[in-house]
């Protein structure tokens, strides 16, 4: 099931499949308007049917005026099988006017079965609108007659002018799809990188030469694709999991010499230090800078002090509005007078430029966050970058370093920024390791309640992880520790009060947040139940859905304790305490463990869930899921108390 992203280049990979398109008997017949009257069959129970979707690449000099360009060709039937996939029937074709790339030979038409009978309503003008402007041209198409049960055909050229631009493929959508087919052609000149992604199995994966040993023709199909599944909880984004083939121009041959295009990290590193927006101000002087960084590193104890100053000064004095990119925004002296960036590339290049100010060694990072997906680190698709910070090397050490956020502390990164490899860049060309296997949040609870002069009292202190620290610091300067606590009030029961609640280390962004509150308890009930787990129980498994088609990838490892001692009630007796239990995942890569007793009028209670894998692979989410299940159905269960006689 599980299939990880590869990467070949086209030119360079010369061989014939085992799995050649006249053996996939599945492979259906794609000549426009050849609809027979089983098409209209199916057992499917989804809204809408994708029949086929074809797409072919070649290179041609027909269109361009003799220059050669990439001619891209789709071909689509789609049946429709709901009212709500009616919106298929209404198609947008949009396509940048940059570089001369435009839209040609647009057909359709839309079948219906009548009486066993196929029926045909082709488009005509009417059914299609362009529209033009500076930037795109659109083409609309409505289909005319479709409803339910209708199918859909549609094909159209794009034109690209160039030949350093294969448009990507994508297998899977939001209905699943019979049958899915990429078709090129490339001149043995042009080396492109291909990388392909998903889960689903190549039914054909084929590679043919021709026309005189110079062109290579690669096919790659899909049978019975699935539809790309709603996201669930744990899941950084479904462009990790969806599958696809997309391409780089990695080299070109002419005249006898080939030129290479950012095919290495070496080559991409030297591309981006020289580039004018992000690494070409990190080598020039910036005299501007001189009299603030000897004000800011005035009076430090070494270097580790300075860096540590220069850090706090930009994450402290400057704003960022937190766009997701490696390039600068501006020049980095904009930012400095501004006080404010317009991206968080601006905010770290420029406290890289600092740091290499003061000779520290200083160099940008860039990584892709999760949202973004994962980046293939093994060649350089830049792409799929979107997020840069500061790595300093001091005494053997490395330091990462994000100044975008007032919440971080000297030394943290956010949780999104761990999702598999960064890149230095510069001369190590090092590869940065940010997996969340590699880092473990640790969250610590202390309850005790006690029998006093003034009745049945307690206190709870929370330290929170560092993950947890930064999102409280971040929710706190958003809406204040009152409406925190109040909210925290609202959900007590009617038989608790809370009192003297407060945080420590919130202006301490290098600390560890600890929340705690004295509580006081007001029982007059014969019977009382009590759940000994307060605020971080888990109410129901996050793991809903039954099976998973693609990995539980969680940010972080986990390591949460919960300690509470607990005197009996003056008045009251335990009826009824849980039973402990311990509970592994299969490999041991995990346990929970509950552990419950009573010693005289003292109740000892303690929880304690570890995780030490962050990512389970779809084939191990059988075992995880009932692992979370058993968690959240014993922490449920609470200790019963009952009145004494009196």
């Amino acid at each position: 099931m599980k299939r990880t992203a590869a990467l070949l280049l086209i030119a360079g990979l010369i061989f014939l499949s085992s799995s050649p398109l006249d053996a996939q008997t599945g492979r259906p017949d794609m000549t426009f308007g050849s609809v027979p009257a089983e098409s209209f069959t199916t057992q499917d129970s989804a809204a809408a049917v994708v029949l086929f979707d074809h797409g072919q690449v070649r290179f041609d000099d027909t269109y361009h005026s003799g220059r050669l360009g990439v001619v891209y060709e789709k071909h689509a039937r789609i049946l429709i099988l709901r009212h709500d996939a009616l919106r298929l029937a209404s198609l947008t074709l949009s396509n940048s006017r940059k570089g001369d790339a435009m839209i040609d030979e647009f057909k359709g038409a839309t079948y219906n079965l009548e009486n066993g009978s196929v029926s045909v309503t082709r488009l005509d003008k009417t059914n299609i609108f362009t529209e033009k402007n500076a930037e795109y041209e659109i083409e609309k198409v409505a289909f005319p007659n479709a409803k339910e049960g209708s199918i859909i055909e549609y094909s159209y050229r794009i034109l690209y002018p160039g030949i350093n631009f294969i448009p990507s493929w994508h297998f899977q959508g939001n209905y699943p799809e019979r049958w899915s087919e990429y078709d090129i052609s490339v001149p043995r000149l042009y080396d492109f990188a291909v990388r392909s992604q998903g889960h689903q199995k190549f039914v054909v994966d084929s590679t043919i030469v021709y026309d005189g040993n110079q062109v290579i023709r690669r096919i790659w199909a899909i049978q019975d694709v699935p539809p790309l599944e709603k996201a669930e909880p744990y899941t950084t984004t479904l462009k990790n999991h969806l599958s696809l083939i997309e391409f780089q121009l990695a080299s070109v041959q002419q005249n006898g010499y080939r030129k290479t295009y950012s095919t290495t990290w070496p080559q991409l590193t030297h591309e981006l230090l020289k580039n004018d927006y992000f690494g070409a101000a990190l080598d020039d002087h910036n005299r501007w800078m001189d009299d603030e960084v000897k004000r800011i590193t005035a009076g430090a104890a070494g270097p580790a002090d300075a860096l540590h100053r220069l850090y706090a000064y930009v994450r402290d004095r400057f704003t960022c509005i937190q766009n997701e990119r490696i390039y600068l925004s501006q020049p980095i002296k904009k930012t400095w007078d501004d006080r404010k960036g317009n991206s968080i590339a601006d905010i770290n290049l420029l406290l890289t430029a600092l740091c290499r100010h003061q000779g520290l060694d200083a160099a940008p990072v860039i990584l892709s966050s999760r949202a973004n997906g994962y980046a293939h680190d093994g060649y350089p698709l830049i792409s799929e970058y979107n997020y840069v910070v500061t790595r300093v090397m001091l005494d053997g050490k490395q330091y990462l370093l994000d100044a975008s956020k007032p919440y971080l502390g000297f030394g943290q990164l956010p949780e999104l920024c761990y999702n598999g490899w960064g890149r230095a860049i510069d001369s190590t060309h090092d590869r940065i390791t940010l997996l969340p296997d590699s880092i473990k949040e640790s969250r610590h609870t202390v309850v005790v309640l006690v029998n006093s002069d003034s009745g049945y009292t307690g206190t709870y202190t929370r330290r929170a992880g560092v993950f947890e620290s930064m999102n409280l610091r971040n929710q706190l300067k958003k809406s204040g520790p009152a409406s925190f606590l109040e909210n925290l009030r609202r959900q007590m029961a009617d038989f608790k009060q809370m009192d003297g609640a407060g945080f420590d280390s919130l202006d301490v962004p290098e600390a560890a947040v600890t929340w705690h509150y004295d509580m006081k308890y007001r029982f007059t009930q014969k019977r009382f139940y009590l759940n000994p787990i307060m605020h971080e129980r888990f109410n129901s498994s996050p793991f809903v859905a039954t099976e998973r088609h693609y990995p539980v990838e969680m940010p972080f490892c986990i390591d949460n304790s919960y300690v509470l001692s607990m005197e009996v009630p003056k008045g009251y007796a335990v009826e009824q305490l849980p039973k402990s239990q311990r509970i592994l995942i299969d490999d041991s890569s995990g346990f929970f463990e509950y552990l419950i007793s009573q010693d005289g009028p003292v109740i000892h209670f303690q929880v304690h869930l570890q995780l030490n894998r962050a990512v389970f692979q779809p084939e191990e989410y059988s075992g995880l899921r009932s692992f979370f299940t058993t968690i959240a159905n014993k922490e449920k269960e609470p200790i019963i108390f009952k009145k004494l006689d009196q």
